[in-house]
């Protein structure tokens, strides 16, 4: 089979895929509403991002310093956090 044709029929089956789409809006939408969050309320990260995102220079560097710290998130973190932040029934 043609590598180009083999490409184009694994790319048609698994990452357009409705299921991995469907992830994907729901990652997007989990790590929106955490740097949303971070934004509007930069005292429920940890104490020394904290410290650095209240004394950022300004609205551009706090949200690469926000974004910094979420991109160190791994999934399961990610999502544990975001329960912690929107759950009420999660305890912190």
């Amino acid at each position: 089979m043609d590598p180009a044709c083999l490409r184009h029929e694994a790319i048609r089956r698994m990452y357009n895929h409705y299921r991995v789409n469907r992830m994907m809006v729901k990652a997007r939408h989990i790590v929106r509403e955490i740097f949303e969050h971070y934004m509007q309320a930069p005292q429920c990260l940890p104490d020394d991002w904290r410290g650095r995102a209240e004394t950022a220079g300004g609205p551009a560097q706090r949200a690469r310093l926000i974004a910094d710290y979420i991109a160190g998130m791994t999934d399961r973190y990610a999502l544990a956090e975001h329960s912690k932040l929107f759950d009420p029934y999660v305890r912190t």
